[in-house]
């Protein structure tokens, strides 16, 4: 039976239809398909237990992990990186067969670089809440900040494409937002979250008349080569009041892009709303969210800083 008509299946059935997938399908060798064999074997009892094996039930998170736990049980380099090419296979395979999201093989690293070491890191909830609470307020500039905040989180927004916001960008009846990218040199329309919404129509009521810029600064005359600047001032602020260190603005489009990785979310999803010209690009953000992974296995001289 195709795996893909069928939603759970018992941990024989699982390997044995994976097992033909490798043998007709990959043609790979009889002494790689019994490895990858014993990979699954341990990958589902990880997930499912005694069970019956159900991969919609499951996040990238949890193959994170369960790479976590075997590289914590088989520290040797070779192994690592064979354990990672035949999770790449299964994964290409679930994937394949409908029952995972396409991508999540291309989000596994293939070797530690120091390229994933200064990618930013995605804020934890600690951290989100502090920065709400340092955004309260009815004042102008709280407004501003809650306005700002809910932006770079909900929507992944680049710090100049929430730069160049206009009021007029916003589409009050359809619930969408215009955003312009200078970086990726293409528009692209958004869903507006409602708290969104609510948060700029609470920051637009401190103005007597509409702007026309959604961040403008209180200056008469404002270069449009500051924009970008002036935003990155005003978020590095709040993370300053609300003591988060070593974030940014960019490491809440991070969060917003391993957030939705983690529920599921396809790379293309997550693409399209943070408006990468490449999947490649997106790929790069999911593979962060190995952070304990990276930390076991393949090390690099200098990674932790």
């Amino acid at each position: 039976m195709d795996q893909s008509s069928k939603k759970e299946l018992s941990l024989a059935e699982c390997v044995a239809s994976y097992d033909l997938y490798a043998r007709e399908v990959r043609c790979l060798a009889a002494s790689t398909r019994e490895i990858q064999r014993r990979i699954l074997r341990r990958l589902c009892r990880y997930c499912f237990g005694d069970g019956t094996i159900a991969w919609d039930a499951i996040c990238f998170t949890d193959i994170v992990r369960f790479l976590t736990a075997e590289f914590e049980r088989y520290p040797n380099r070779g192994t690592q990186r064979a354990s990672l090419t035949s999770m790449r296979t299964i994964l290409r395979y679930l994937a394949e067969n409908n029952m995972v999201p396409k991508g999540w093989d291309e989000a596994l690293p293939r070797t530690a670089t120091k390229r994933h070491a200064h990618l930013p890191r995605q804020l934890s909830s600690e951290q989100i809440r502090a920065l709400f609470k340092a955004s309260q307020g009815n004042r102008w500039i709280a407004r501003r900040d809650r306005a700002l905040l809910l932006l770079l989180l909900r929507l992944g927004l680049r710090c100049e494409e929430v730069a160049h916001l206009k009021w007029q960008d916003i589409d009050w009846q359809a619930g969408s937002i215009r955003i312009c990218s200078q970086k990726s040199r293409r528009d692209r329309i958004l869903p507006l979250p409602e708290d969104v919404g609510k948060a700029l129509v609470a920051y637009l009521r401190t103005f007597s008349s509409v702007p026309l810029w959604i961040f403008d600064s209180s200056r008469s005359t404002f270069p449009d080569e500051m924009r970008r600047l002036h935003i990155k001032a005003i978020s590095k602020y709040l993370f300053k009041r609300a003591g988060v260190i070593g974030g940014s603005a960019h490491s809440l489009r991070h969060t917003v892009a391993t957030s939705m990785v983690n529920h599921g979310a396809s790379f293309k999803d997550v693409s399209d709303l943070l408006g990468h010209r490449h999947l490649s690009t997106t790929l790069i953000y999911a593979k962060l969210d190995m952070k304990a992974l990276a930390q076991v296995a393949l090390p690099w001289a200098g990674g932790e800083r």
